[in-house]
């Protein structure tokens, strides 16, 4: 698709959206936007005000249509959106662009300088946001929810005016040391004058940067000239002579730490992609960014011997010698994987005040060069993510980075996916099976469908409908709801419930990897039917200006915390020793017209109590365990006997689980004993005598299993019985022999 076809494609699917939904194109445009800025890790959970244009003091114009805030960075970040309902709308000039800026602005001037109560009614959720704006803009100095920064985001279907391209803002292509062009994405941003002392910009979003976004494979790279951007000659470094044809190049940095803390008050977050852990904050005596701000602020020129430093990643650096001594001038898509806390609290104490010039410090910095960042091994796991995950796994860091962090290459993820293109679901609405896409990495699902002929396409897209595709965000925000029940941590947003989802699921997942087997799966299936069905039901019955339904559901209600907390509420009142009956939701590939009715109703319920909050914004109060908790034990609600008829006990359920857990390890013991035969007994002989010829000890028990495996190689037995499983005393050699290999590997005698 090129760039007028999906300008084409994108007017249509908002107009068609908008007939659907009884809502206009520039609410849809709004929504469409905001989702694909959340997909490319732009914003997190941004929130929608309403409050269309309002005349404040003097009769200024003032609007934001959506607000949020960016925690890794304490930023303030206010949404306006420009769109026209056209095919060949005007161009955005810089009078236009002046003209939201002014309105986002006096918003919030009147916000924290005026008196916003005096031009909206009391009961308009407008107050409550503006309420906590100011709270947090004006927060006490150490309180980590104080906002330090704020950006402006102007979101437009609008080209840009050429006289805005002439502003000598855009950066378009950057060589590299190997002599090679490479074009960097078209980012616009205009910088403007601070706001009560704090740093603010704008950044501009439109047709052809949305474009580019969505046909690439990786975010917007940033592009960091040091000479040009921040007034240095370079950061002095050695490069790394490492061998040749390798994967990458190698530099040992010393960054000045000033330099470290304006690159990331200038790009924030985006600089930590690689590193998915929010910032911890530096509250708390005895944490580590403690630590790191006391020796910023008292002692800085120690910072050098006592900071670890950061581990960096790129795609290209250029490099300058000036008086003999290497200096990196220029580098592309800088990306922090370990150290995040570091390069924060540096640039914490800059925009805080509290050592602004940061004189004297120096931070170690390793940076790795990886240009290839499209190369996928047989589990579409690209090289470069593979890299990135081995240098945040055993990188010198502040903090342990943890499985959850770098979750997109867990083997639960590659599992996942593997189960979605193996178990089919029945036909629901089609005439044929059909499979639920596990999209465990961003545009996937498309990808997978670009070498295809149109006719080959047609059947994929049969066989796999747009429809069912999973996201890794959204199976994390479906199992979050209706197996763990925190519909709490689900209205926090994608990227906390990620988190806290990761966490918890990368632990189960290596102490019980045969608990995620076919049942699973299928229930994993039964959740997101459950959810999005939901979804459904608010979005199709809601009630809108275009559109009156006299439904209790309004446009630009709380779908997002309603949804998550109906079906925990159900579900949770379901009574001791009863459970889902999974296999029924699977099989139908739909929920059943009495659990419609507990929905109906349940929907409607907590509506009505979570707008009841008490002053506090909706949306906040249900980030709360205790708003929880609260609904959950001391709101009556009783299922109806007709649901409670269609539920199975928990024993059966159990007996489903211990027996898909069995076949799945079965499945496994087959595989890993293909694997090895696949080997060849060549290679366990050589494994023997490479452990003997460097005096590893080699167990008689390692050895007997060795032979084991040798004669199953040259035989080409499998030594299955009559049952199809594999003999426990077979499972044991091939136990101790892949202990022996993993020996040899720890020891470097063997490569991994």
């Amino acid at each position: 698709m090129d760039y007028q076809e999906y300008k084409e494609d994108f007017l249509n699917t908002l107009r068609a959206d908008s007939v659907h939904s009884g809502t206009d194109t520039e609410d849809e445009f709004l929504n469409h936007t905001l989702d694909l800025l959340m997909d490319f890790n732009e914003l997190d959970s941004p929130e929608m005000t309403g409050m269309g244009d309002k005349k404040g003091k003097g009769g200024r114009l003032m609007r934001a249509d959506g607000y949020c805030f960016d925690e890794t960075d304490h930023s303030l970040i206010l949404l306006i959106s420009d769109f026209q309902d056209s095919r060949e709308p005007d161009k955005l000039t810089r009078t236009r662009v002046d003209e939201l800026y002014w309105r986002l602005y006096y918003f919030l001037d009147e916000v924290c300088n005026g008196n916003i109560s005096t031009y909206f009614d009391d009961s308009d959720d407008v107050l409550k946001i503006s309420d906590y704006i100011r709270r947090r803009m004006n927060a006490q100095h150490d309180d980590p929810q104080l906002v330090l920064k704020v950006k402006f985001y102007i979101l437009t279907n609008k080209e840009l005016d050429t006289r805005l391209l002439s502003t000598n803002l855009l950066e378009t292509t950057i060589s590299n040391t190997r002599g090679k062009k490479k074009k960097a994405k078209t980012t616009k941003k205009i910088k403007k004058e601070n706001f009560n002392g704090k740093p603010l910009e704008i950044a501009l979003w439109y047709p052809e940067r949305f474009f580019e976004m969505e046909n690439s494979n990786n975010n917007e790279p940033i592009v960091i000239d040091v000479a040009e951007d921040y007034g240095c000659n370079g950061i002095p470094c050695i490069k790394g002579n490492i061998g040749d044809n390798l994967d990458y190049e190698a530099y040992i940095a010393i960054i000045p730490g000033k330099l470290l803390a304006d690159i990331y008050i200038e790009h924030g977050s985006r600089v930590l992609e690689g590193n998915v852990r929010a910032f911890l904050g530096t509250g708390g005596s005895k944490s580590v960014n403690s630590g790191i701000r006391r020796t910023i602020n008292t002692d800085p020129t120690k910072f050098f011997t006592y900071n670890n430093g950061i581990a960096t990643t790129a795609s290209d650096v250029e490099t300058n010698f000036v008086d003999g001594q290497l200096y990196i001038t220029k580098i592309v898509d800088l990306q922090i994987i370990n150290g995040g806390q570091t390069t924060a609290s540096l640039a914490e104490a800059v925009l805080k005040k509290t050592n602004t010039d940061l004189k004297g410090i120096y931070v170690p910095m390793k940076l790795t060069v990886i240009d290839d960042r499209e190369s996928e091994d047989e589990n579409g796991i690209r090289f470069y993510d593979a890299m990135v995950q081995s240098i945040a796994k055993f990188a010198n860091s502040q903090n342990k980075v943890t499985a959850a962090d770098l979750f997109s290459n867990d083997p639960f993820h590659i599992q996942m996916e593997q189960m979605s293109k193996r178990y089919l679901a029945p036909p629901g609405q089609s005439a044929v099976p059909t499979g639920w896409y596990y999209e465990r990495s961003r545009k996937k699902y498309k990808q997978e469908q670009i070498k295809l002929s149109k006719d080959s396409q047609k059947r994929f897209q049969s066989k796999f409908p747009k429809s069912q595709v999973i996201t890794k965000e959204q199976l994390a925000m479906y199992i979050t709801t209706v197996f763990s029940l925190r519909p709490d941590i689900v209205s926090k947003g994608k990227n906390w419930t990620m988190k806290a989802f990761g966490t918890e699921i990368s632990e189960i997942y290596k102490k019980n990897k045969e608990a995620f087997n076919e049942f699973y799966f299928k229930k994993c299936i039964c959740a997101a039917i459950i959810y999005r069905t939901v979804d459904s039901y608010l979005e199709t019955h809601k009630d809108s200006a275009r559109k009156p339904t006299g439904f209790w559901y309004k446009t630009g209600g709380y779908k997002l915390n309603i949804v998550p907390y109906s079906i925990a509420k159900i579900i949770s009142s379901i009574p001791e020793g009863l459970s889902l009956d999974w296999t029924q939701i699977w099989n139908k590939q739909a929920i059943s017209p009495s659990f419609m009715r507990e929905i109906e109703i349940v929907t409607k319920m907590t509506n009505d109590f979570i707008c009841d909050s008490n002053g506090v914004i909706v949306t906040e109060y249900c980030k709360k365990l205790s708003t929880w908790e609260e609904f959950r034990d001391k709101i009556g609600y009783s299922p109806s006997a007709d649901f409670l008829s269609e539920l199975i006990s928990t024993a059966e359920v159990k007996e489903y689980e211990h027996d898909a857990k069995s076949d799945k390890k079965d499945d496994n013991n087959l595989k890993n004993i293909m694997a090895i035969i696949n080997r060849g007994a060549d290679y366990w002989q050589n494994l023997v005598r490479i452990a003997q010829n460097n005096r590893i000890s080699v167990s008689y028990q390692e050895l007997t299993a060795i032979k084991q495996l040798i004669d199953m190689s040259v035989t080409g037995k499998l030594p299955i019985t009559s049952s199809g499983k594999v003999p426990s005393k077979v499972t044991k050699a091939v136990q101790l022999a892949l202990a022996l290999e993993d020996k040899l590997k720890t020891e470097g005698l063997l490569s991994k």
